[in-house]
C-alpha cells in the first residue's frame, strides 16, 4: 500500500510486555493486542480448527462465548464479516502476519510497508482489514473482553520467560557451531486463541515475533527458519532430483499439503530434524528421548519422509567439528536415494 506512513511500533502498555535483562536482554514476551484482535475476528467468523481429540484452550472458549454474546445484536454485520473471511481463503498465520504490520493498540492503523509482509499479495488481499478490525473491536466490545482476559494472558506470559528464551536461542547457535549474525529482538507472543501446537514466525523492524498457540513452544523452530531457509536454498539445487523423490512420496499427506514446492518442504523437514536433535541433547531422561524419537518417526511416516534421514545424518554432524553451513552440502550428498526403507527406523534410524 503506497499510502502507508512507516513508523516504529510503540508498545503502550508496559504491563503487557516482559523484557529480559542482563544476559536475556533482547528477549521479550508480549501480550499482543493486535494478534488478540485478529484472532478474535477469525474465531468469530469461522475459524474453528483444533487439533484432533483436543478441546480448545479455555481462554479461546471464554473469548468465543463473550464475543457470541456481544455480537448477538449485530447479526447482519457478522454475516458480512464471515463472508469477508471465507472469500480470502488464507491461513490464520497470514492474518497474524498482517496484524503485526499495524500499530500496537486500537484504533489500529498500518505502520509497516507491504514489502515487510511475508507475502506481498497479503498486502492487497487485506488492504482494508485494519478498518474491518477496528469496526469489529467496537461492535464486539473487545476492550472489555481483553480486560476480562488480562490475568489469563499474564499467566501465558509467565510461560514465555525471557531467560529461558535466551538459553534456547543460544542453544541453536551452539548446536550449529555458527556465529550469530542477526540482531533481532526476539518477541514471544502467546496466542491462546489459536489451535494447539501451532506457531508462526514474523519479522518487522528489528523484531522477530514467535506467535505461539497453546503447547507449541515453537520459538526455536520458528527462529531456525531465519537461518536454515537461506542455507537450504543455497544448497538445494545440487541434490534437487534426490530431494524431489522424497517430496513426491510425501506431498499428498495432510502435513505436507501446505507446501507447493520442494525446497520449502525440505526446509521444514530439516528444521524439524534440527529442533528435535537439540531437544534430545537437553534430555536427561531416556523416556524423554524415546518420546522425541517417536515423534520423529510419526512425522516421517505421516508425510515428512525426509525427516528421519535428516535426523540420523545430524547425529553424524554432531560427531564432526564442522559448522552446519559447511556440513550441509555434505549432509545432502550423504542423503540416501529415496526408498521405503530409507524413511523407516530400521532403514535409517
Amino acid at each position: 500500500m503506497s499510502n502507508v506512513v512507516v513508523e516504529p511500533v510503540v508498545f503502550e502498555h508496559a504491563d503487557e510486555v516482559v523484557k529480559g535483562v542482563g544476559d536475556s536482554e533482547g528477549y521479550w514476551a508480549l501480550a499482543d493486542r493486535r494478534v488478540f484482535a485478529v484472532m478474535a475476528f477469525l474465531n468469530a467468523t469461522g475459524y474453528d480448527q483444533e487439533v484432533a481429540n483436543r478441546p480448545m484452550h479455555p481462554v479461546r472458549v471464554k473469548v468465543r462465548e463473550m464475543m457470541a454474546e456481544n455480537l448477538a445484536e449485530h447479526g447482519e454485520k457478522l454475516e458480512r464479516w464471515r463472508k469477508y473471511h471465507a472469500e480470502r481463503r488464507i491461513g490464520a498465520w497470514q492474518y497474524v502476519n498482517f496484524a503485526l504490520s499495524l500499530s500496537s493498540d486500537y484504533p489500529f492503523r498500518r505502520i509497516r510497508a507491504g514489502k515487510e509482509l511475508t507475502y506481498s499479495w497479503t498486502d492487497w488481499m487485506l488492504a482494508d482489514f485494519a478498518e474491518v478490525v477496528n469496526d469489529f473491536w467496537v461492535r464486539g466490545r473487545l476492550e472489555e473482553i481483553w480486560a476480562a482476559c488480562r490475568d489469563d494472558y499474564a499467566r501465558e506470559l509467565a510461560s514465555c520467560d525471557p531467560e529461558k528464551t535466551a538459553r534456547g536461542i543460544r542453544s541453536v547457535w551452539v548446536y550449529l557451531r555458527m556465529e550469530r549474525k542477526d540482531d533481532y529482538i526476539i518477541v514471544r507472543v502467546p496466542n491462546p486463541l489459536e489451535r494447539h501446537s501451532t506457531a508462526s514466525g514474523h519479522r518487522f523492524e528489528r523484531y522477530f515475533y514467535s506467535v505461539e498457540g497453546p503447547l507449541s513452544g515453537g520459538y526455536i523452530h520458528e527462529y531456525l527458519h531465519t537461518i536454515v531457509n537461506d542455507l537450504v536454498d543455497a544448497n538445494y539445487k545440487a541434490q534437487e532430483g534426490k530431494l524431489k523423490e522424497y517430496f513426491e512420496a510425501g506431498k499428498d499427506a495432510e502435513i505436507s499439503a501446505s507446501y507447493q514446492e520442494v525446497a520449502g518442504w525440505v526446509t521444514e523437514c530439516m528444521i524439524h530434524a534440527i529442533d528435535y536433535r537439540i531437544a534430545v541433547q537437553r534430555q536427561t531422561d531416556p523416556s524423554g528421548v524415546e518420546r522425541i524419537e517417536a515423534r520423529v518417526d510419526a512425522l516421517t511416516e505421516g508425510g515428512y519422509h525426509v525427516l528421519r534421514p535428516f535426523y540420523a545424518l545430524l547425529a553424524e554432524f554432531e560427531n564432526s567439528e564442522m559448522a552446519f553451513d559447511q556440513y550441509l552440502p555434505i549432509m545432502l550428498e550423504k542423503l540416501p536415494e529415496y526408498s521405503q526403507q530409507a524413511v523407516t527406523v530400521d532403514g535409517n534410524g
